[in-house]
């Protein structure tokens, strides 16, 4: 009987690490904090507010640092003293959550400069997010990480540089 046991211990510890645990298990834990809770990080963030309608930056890779805010709107101007995004939260984003609804206006475009200038890159709904934006750039080339000053949400079709 003990044997038995410690078969099926090591057997279930074996699928686990490999991830192919049963639903409820070490695939549940993955996605969730060790109190059941969401896991940390874009990943969790996502997970506890998709379809909410906004999206959400962060000052620091996989949304840790500060969070600069969320908008279920646009903001033409980062830097100044109206809207969602104000003063300092400009040019300091590292990490951005799509957790808005699926269908029209489903896409979030990032822009360089304030009044939606000087290069994009967009983070659509099923990309769910960026967890580091030290790889991307916008269209102009120009690095994208701790560069963005606008956003506005458009259609998927609007944008011709997708950050990853």
């Amino acid at each position: 009987m003990i044997k038995r046991r410690i078969g099926v211990a090591t057997a279930a510890f074996g699928l686990a690490a490999l991830g192919l645990a049963l639903p409820g298990t070490a695939a549940q834990a993955a996605s969730e904090g060790a109190t059941g809770a969401p896991a940390a990080g874009c990943d969790g963030v996502w997970r506890a507010h998709q379809g909410d309608g906004n999206m959400w930056a962060f000052s620091g890779s996989d949304c840790s640092g500060t969070e600069l805010g969320r908008s279920p709107s646009w903001d033409s101007n980062w830097s100044n003293s109206s809207g969602p995004f104000q003063g300092d939260d400009n040019d300091r984003a590292t990490s951005l959550v799509n957790t808005g609804t699926q269908g029209g206006r489903d896409t979030v475009a990032f822009y360089l400069g304030s009044g939606y200038e000087g290069g994009h890159g967009c983070v659509t709904f099923g990309e769910k997010y960026v967890d580091n934006l030290d790889d991307d750039t916008f269209t102009t080339g120009v690095a994208a990480n701790n560069a963005i000053s606008s956003h506005q949400w458009v259609t998927a079709s609007a944008c011709s540089k997708f950050f990853h």
